[in-house]
């Protein structure tokens, strides 16, 4: 009995040293890839490097900073949709809501630089869902209805309707943070965009009295005949002209506004720097 006992406890043994044995080589096949790789990313190779970490990850798909690496080489090699579904698999490794939050973020900004800007908008706001109070991703979406409505080219035609939805994001920023000087930058330059459509609308609606009031071209041996609409025709675009007008006067009021809050939050910001230094001061 001592025997067969002795006999099962060395196979016990034997099985467990092959179980530990097949681990440690997988382990170290998932390392070689990973190792390939980042010798890869340091070339420059991106294309290699990512084929390596993919081997490793499928391996080993608990490797967190090789998911990350895997991520960077995509997104230097151009491959967005790639990038992001490597960077996804990071928020699986969020120990906290604001983590997940982040991972989400970084998601949408690589959207963001690259496009499409739907899918940008679309990670922002399941950062939104986690935390409505994001000034982050509420900052990166006002960005996104700012770039659509044309507010960062010169060239761009206005989009009123992407502008007017920047404006109200940039408020919630404000909101919850007063001092952000930068929200108040970027929400005046989707003002001054809104002010060159408002300006270019009026232009077009005065150029268009002037011609609705011209008389008709003479006809040899006829007498011009009266167009009983154009006087209508006047008063509508002098009206149209006077909106539009009035506008550009509401946005170059909220724009000087906007103007005097830069400054007073940037001399908040200032004073508060200043006081953390010294209060560092030994």
């Amino acid at each position: 009995m001592k025997r067969l006992g002795s006999v099962g406890l060395m196979l016990g043994v034997l099985t467990l040293g092959g179980t530990f044995g097949c681990a440690d080589e997988k382990e170290e096949k998932a390392k070689e890839h990973r190792v390939k790789g980042t010798n890869f990313l340091a070339d420059k190779n991106y294309a290699a490097a990512t084929k390596e970490y993919e081997e490793s990850l499928k391996i080993d798909p608990t490797q967190e900073k090789v998911w990350e690496k895997k991520a960077f080489a995509h997104l230097q090699a151009g491959q967005t949709d790639e990038a992001a579904q490597a960077a996804l698999k990071l928020i699986d490794f969020a120990k906290t809501p604001d983590d997940k939050a982040a991972g989400y973020r970084n998601v949408a900004a690589m959207y963001a630089k690259n496009g499409p800007l739907e899918k940008a908008e679309q990670y922002f706001q399941e950062a939104l869902k986690i935390n409505p109070k994001d000034a982050d991703a509420l900052s990166w979406i006002a960005e996104v209805h700012s770039q659509r409505g044309g507010a960062r080219s010169m060239s761009t035609p206005a989009v009123p309707e992407e502008l007017e939805k920047a404006l109200k994001v940039y408020d919630q920023v404000l909101a919850l943070n007063p001092n952000s000087a930068n929200t108040y930058l970027n929400k005046r330059i989707v003002m001054a965009k809104y002010m060159e459509h408002e300006k270019s609308l009026r232009d077009a609606a005065e150029q268009e009295a002037v011609e609705a009031g011209m008389p008709p071209a003479p006809v040899k041996g006829k007498k011009p005949a009266a167009d009983p609409a154009a006087a209508e025709r006047v008063a509508a675009a002098k009206a149209s002209s006077a909106a539009h007008q009035a506008r550009i006067d509401q946005l170059q009021a909220e724009f000087n506004e906007l103007t005097k809050q830069f400054g007073e939050a940037t001399k908040r910001n200032a004073a508060a720097a200043k006081g953390a230094q010294a209060s560092n001061k030994p």
